[in-house]
């Protein structure tokens, strides 16, 4: 059961995190113009290029432009990347176009609903776990989807198809709790672009080049987002929970938001996101602030927060212990619904420095 004294320690905690939330603006702008401007550049190079080879880097780096300029559009929808409402909308909606997100809905499914209630069942929707019972009601090919899903190479698809086409673009009202105009009119800004870079790139180049430069950065978006989002809340011993009654915040926000360290020029390219224990502590801390505050925390609650050094062997045992979750006993299983002991490579966690 819950700790009653777990409220009164997120409180300190946020507290203590406030001297960590000051906005960046001029920083925040600066990275918006210079990945917007990478992201128009290569788009642009793909297209006019007639090698092969480099159209492919090119949308690659298109692509990694792409989820740099997402952080900060992620930033402004938790109005931590400017002072001002109306900017962090404004830019937000800009910097979330080349990902087709819109941003009202992504308001909703992340920030009311996967940090309002991170790894509880039935309202957190990113990368929640089949009970066995689920997995095997489930059919035959949805079974086989869910093994994709599951595997090394799925948590794109899994992004693209379980939480962008269900539940952020065009979003039926099941999803959402009702149609609001501004869900659709976020949606309609999203299209709108996708159709003008079509009607853009078909107006440069060949229908195949075309359709590339639109398509694979875009699922080269999917992919890495779908990739950081598995890391963000997949562990051995990370848990779900299925009842509200036994869900507590701070364990949820520090228990099971593990710290995964990625080489320093990829956590940094990633905008700080993997410092994601501080920012499920407090989203009002922009993600210039974040390697310092997930010192503090680390700091403040020491052998709470789960620090593991990613590597391919690390990511790979993940994948192989966390299929399904047994949530009451609150464990991992493999598809057949047995435990599966996790390696050194995942139960030992770095120390903090």
């Amino acid at each position: 059961m819950p700790d009653a004294r777990d409220n009164s320690t997120r409180q300190q905690v946020v507290t203590a995190l406030a001297q960590h939330r000051d906005a960046a603006p001029r920083a925040a702008l600066a990275v918006l113009l210079l990945d917007l401007a990478v992201y128009a550049a290569s788009w642009s190079g793909l297209l006019l290029t007639e090698s092969w080879p480099v159209k492919f880097g090119l949308a690659l780096l298109a692509a990694v432009a792409t989820a740099r300029l997402f952080v900060t559009g992620h930033d402004a929808c938790h109005a931590s990347a400017f002072p001002k409402r109306w900017a962090n909308h404004i830019a937000g909606r800009i910097a979330f176009l080349p990902s087709l997100t819109p941003f009202s809905t992504w308001e909703l499914g992340h920030n009311t609903l996967h940090h309002g209630f991170t790894n509880l069942r039935g309202k957190d929707y990113v990368y929640t776990p089949l009970s066995k019972p689920e997995f095997d009601a489930l059919p035959r090919w949805r079974r086989a989807l869910e093994r994709v899903y599951r595997s090394p190479a799925g948590p794109g698809l899994f992004y693209l198809i379980e939480v962008w086409w269900k539940k952020l673009w065009f979003p039926r009202s099941s999803h959402t709790g009702g149609f609001r105009p501004t869900y659709f009119a976020d949606s309609l800004l999203t299209l709108a672009f996708a159709g003008s870079q079509l009607w853009l790139a078909l107006r440069m180049a060949d229908p195949l080049t075309a359709a590339f430069a639109v398509a694979v950065p875009f699922l080269g978006w999917n992919a890495i987002m779908g990739f950081v989002t598995y890391q963000h809340h997949t562990h051995p011993c990370v848990v779900w929970y299925a009842n509200r009654t036994d869900w507590e915040p701070l364990r949820a926000q520090v228990d099971n938001t593990p710290h995964v360290v990625f080489p320093a020029p990829i956590g940094a390219l990633l905008g700080n996101i993997m410092e994601h224990t501080a920012h499920h502590v407090d989203v009002r801390i922009p993600m210039f602030r974040l390697p310092e505050a997930q010192q503090a925390i680390e700091a403040m609650l020491p052998g709470r927060v789960t620090m593991i050094r990613w590597s391919w062997r690390y990511y790979l045992e993940v994948c192989r212990c966390c299929k399904l979750f047994d949530y009451e006993n609150r464990h991992w299983l493999d598809f057949d619904g047995r435990y599966v002991r996790p390696s050194s490579v995942v139960s030992t966690p770095m120390r903090p420095a």
